[in-house]
């Protein structure tokens, strides 16, 4: 018993750093991993940030169920790294996209990436004062389910990988609509919240 609680502790963090992989298998596999160095990190750099961004969302949004077979204390330091290295390679691949040349692509969905980055500011900087916040933090927090849909429409738009292999689409499309489930998920929760004290009040005016 003791030994298969330990393997489903272990499993989600296996689980994400199998999903961290794809990255590096997809270029490595591509045949143009050794054409410029610096191109290769900057691809590298965005699935990984898409990937984590995607792992932080899941992390956060089903919570309540990591919190069955995961300690919440090492849940939420999972969910802070994760969430720190996304940004950390997001604002590495922004850097060296510029080094490597932004002329050519299209401009509008180029600025996306600095968008994207002001606004991971706002969220990260939202959860840190949480409590001085209340309630209004989880909806800058929700942020998070738009930015993850900027960046994969910025990354299929202007992203080697991502544009040119099908099945990477089909597997980011699959994040995609956990994303989206997710997002149905926290806000079905958040209404059934919201009900249940007037349901508590309606019984409380009837007895």
């Amino acid at each position: 018993m003791a030994r298969r609680r330990n393997v489903i502790q272990v499993a989600p963090g296996a689980l994400g750093l199998g999903l961290l992989a794809i990255p590096v298998v997809t270029v490595a596999l591509s045949g143009t991993a050794s054409a410029d160095p610096l191109w290769t990190a900057l691809r590298l750099a965005a699935l990984e940030a898409l990937t984590l961004i995607f792992i932080t969302i899941v992390l956060s949004t089903f919570r309540p169920l990591f919190n069955k077979v995961v300690r919440p204390r090492s849940l939420q330091q999972m969910h802070q790294t994760a969430a720190l290295i996304g940004f950390a390679l997001a604002v590495a691949h922004g850097t060296m996209a510029f080094v490597f040349g932004i002329t050519g692509y299209r401009q509008l969905p180029v600025w996306v990436g600095p968008a994207v980055l002001a606004l991971l500011v706002v969220t990260m900087v939202s959860a840190l004062y949480r409590r001085r916040l209340r309630r209004s933090w989880r909806w800058i927090h929700r942020l998070n389910y738009l930015l993850f849909a900027a960046v994969l429409v910025h990354g299929l738009v202007l992203g080697y990988d991502l544009g040119s292999e099908l099945w990477l689409k089909i597997w980011f499309g699959v994040y995609a609509a956990v994303v989206a489930a997710g997002l149905a998920y926290k806000v079905a929760g958040s209404r059934s919240r919201g009900t249940q004290p007037r349901a508590r009040g309606a019984r409380g005016s009837r007895e």
